[in-house]
């Protein structure tokens, strides 16, 4: 029997893996700034393969509460926008690459600094593909954004999470991340992954043909924004 393919905000393992090595540094960065090591109560939104939960479970103070949308997932079932958790009851929320697939991202932010005790601070790792930057010139900005916003996600949240902070009353501390690095085919799969038109998906044909073909490793450079948001409750 074949196989029900993965939902397009949860990956195959593997590629969630890849995506998240991809992160590590910005969110190293992220969680020193937070002070995850003296953080005993700390919850992770958007538990998905639990690719991050082991580096939390790690350097975080105390222990880690996961909540993921699908039941048995992850410890708690529950959505951002209705967290089911009482006022001040963490000291660091974390997401990454949760808040693009959330409807109402004010709602989630809000709920998120609920549930902060004062001093707390939200960790967020999203993305923008409204400033996507590829070389040589592939198409596949327009596809992401297109193949994002057909699953039901923003492909520019990342550019909305200061503003949301800041409505929610927190103080907003953000930085775009650095992660040039050449293009690869495990980024090419999240892609195929997406809600794609026939057409669409003959527009990637290309682009795979220049990733298996090319001479060096930065022959093709493709770089998505990352803004990552470390906001307090005060």
């Amino acid at each position: 029997m074949p196989s029900t393919p993965a939902p397009p905000n949860l990956p195959a393992s593997g590629l969630a893996a890849a995506l998240s090595s991809w992160l590590a540094g910005p969110r190293g960065r992220a969680l020193r700034r937070a002070r995850i090591g003296l953080r005993h109560h700390v919850l992770e939104v958007g538990y998905g393969h639990g690719t991050v939960t082991g580096e939390l479970r790690r350097r975080a103070a105390g222990p880690v509460v996961t909540l993921d949308p699908l039941p048995g997932a992850a410890q708690v079932a529950g959505r951002a926008e209705q967290l089911p958790f009482g006022d001040s009851s963490f000291d660091l929320v974390f997401f990454q690459n949760v808040l693009l697939w959330v409807p109402d991202l004010g709602a989630a932010v809000q709920e998120a600094a609920r549930v902060l005790a004062p001093g707390g601070c939200l960790v967020a790792l999203e993305p923008d593909y409204g400033g996507m930057m590829e070389l040589p010139p592939l198409g596949l900005g327009d596809l992401w954004r297109q193949g994002l916003t057909r699953a039901g996600a923003d492909p520019c949240v990342g550019r909305r999470l200061p503003a949301a902070g800041e409505a929610a009353g927190l103080h907003v501390w953000v930085e775009l991340a650095h992660l040039p690095q050449p293009a690869d085919l495990d980024a090419l799969r999240l892609l195929e992954g997406l809600p794609l038109s026939a057409e669409e998906r003959g527009q990637v044909a290309p682009a795979r043909l220049a990733l298996e073909n090319k001479q060096t490793p930065w022959a093709v450079f493709v770089h998505v924004p990352y803004f990552i948001l470390v906001a307090e409750k005060r």
